[in-house]
């Protein structure tokens, strides 16, 4: 049976139409590469064209008004998605399941797929009108003197320790150095899985390209093989490494400076990390202890007010004085620190359009368990200064 390719180039027209040239390839499930082919009947795709158009076309003939109206929406999420299988995906439904919707063929509730599918839909929206996503890195003080520390240890090719208090800062720090380098940087955010020896040089080996080894002798082996000088480790969340993994890495940057070479090693984790280097034990942990040069403690209290300006640029100094010092008194109190500041600043922006008052950051305070130092005389004293 022969293809009327005037008519498949018609119904094909439709959809470029309603959907630009690359939205309609996506519809018809062609490749935009191939549509001219198909559409002259040159490749296999032309075939699957008209039965898709066919298929389309039964559709919206056999589905009510308000169906077809959401089966175009269904259409246009498929393309905003870059293909059924990904708008699927997204959805949490098969691929077959939107192919049998979109041609009659399905045997579910149709009803109950397009209810659900509205509500995705609603979900997104009030995301997308949501705009604040975080501030990602911010020069701050407390986190350029963190990453300046970082910069010297990875020059000088030492071994260095940086605590913070949660919250500080210190992982969007690291975050930052490896986007920053990331040709001779490794970084492994530690657990409890790579808490041991192996498993800290397990991590470094699969971002090495190194697999399917578990024996500690070949891991080492084939770690060294791809260090090189001029490189860095760091190990973020370091508290929970155990005291072996901790010195075993300490002697990977002593191999490298015996060679006259530089490999830099920063542990970087929470106080908890000095629980290994107190009196009784530097006996044994003092070979790594004696290494850290600097060894800085980033405290909640060092952050400074200026800080909370460059993290939340959208308050004014003059019109936004009260919420300033708010977030400033949770930025600085250990426990809480940046990190509880920006969540609270996030819920607020999102609650209110943008309009971050410091009415709604008292109410997210009082339900969310703020823990600062007479926070009751802090909130009646920003409230009269706000008045």
């Amino acid at each position: 049976m022969s293809i009327d390719l005037e008519r498949l180039r018609g119904g094909y027209a439709e959809l470029t139409a309603e959907f630009g040239e690359k939205g309609a390839a996506i519809v018809a499930g062609i490749p935009p590469k191939s549509v001219e082919e198909t559409l002259n009947g040159e490749n296999k795709y032309t075939e699957n064209l008209e039965k898709f158009l066919g298929a389309r076309s039964a559709a919206y003939s056999f589905y009510s008004e308000e169906l077809r109206d959401k089966l175009l929406k269904l259409e246009h999420f498929i393309v905003e998605s870059g293909s059924a299988e990904k708008a699927a995906k997204a959805l949490g439904v098969s691929k077959s399941t939107i192919s049998y919707i979109r041609s009659c063929k399905y045997k579910g509730d149709v009803e109950n797929f397009f209810t659900e599918f509205a509500s995705y839909l609603k979900l997104k929206q009030e995301k997308r009108s949501r705009p604040y996503k975080g501030t990602g890195y911010v020069p701050t003080s407390v986190s350029e003197y963190m990453y300046q520390v970082i910069r010297s240890v990875h020059i000088a090719g030492e071994c260095e320790i940086i605590t913070g208090d949660t919250g500080v800062g210190k992982s969007r720090t690291v975050t930052k150095y490896v986007s920053d380098y990331p040709e001779n940087t490794i970084v492994v955010k530690a657990s409890y899985a790579e808490s041991s020896i192996v498993g800290v040089l397990k991590a470094i080996a699969a971002q090495l390209g190194i697999n399917d080894l578990n024996r500690l002798y070949d891991l080492n082996s084939a770690v060294l093989s791809r260090l090189h000088d001029g490189m860095l480790i760091i190990i973020d969340e370091a508290q929970h490494l155990k005291f072996p993994a901790i010195d075993h890495l300490r002697s990977l940057s002593d191999i490298f400076t015996d060679r006259g070479e530089t490999m830099g090693v920063c542990f970087v984790g929470n106080p908890s990390f000095m629980r290994h280097f107190d009196d009784k034990k530097l006996p044994v942990t003092g070979q790594v202890f004696n290494r850290a040069n600097l060894r800085p403690y980033i405290k909640a209290s060092d952050i400074k007010i200026d800080d909370i300006k460059l993290l939340f640029p959208e308050l004014s100094a003059e019109k936004n004085a009260a919420e300033i010092k708010f977030l400033y008194a949770v930025a600085q109190t250990n426990g809480e620190c940046i990190r509880r500041a920006i969540n609270f600043y996030r819920s607020a922006y999102n609650m209110d359009g943008g309009n971050v008052s410091i009415d709604r950051l008292v109410e997210l305070a009082q339900t969310g368990n703020l823990r600062i130092p007479n926070i009751g005389n802090l909130i009646k004293r920003l409230r009269e200064e706000s008045a």
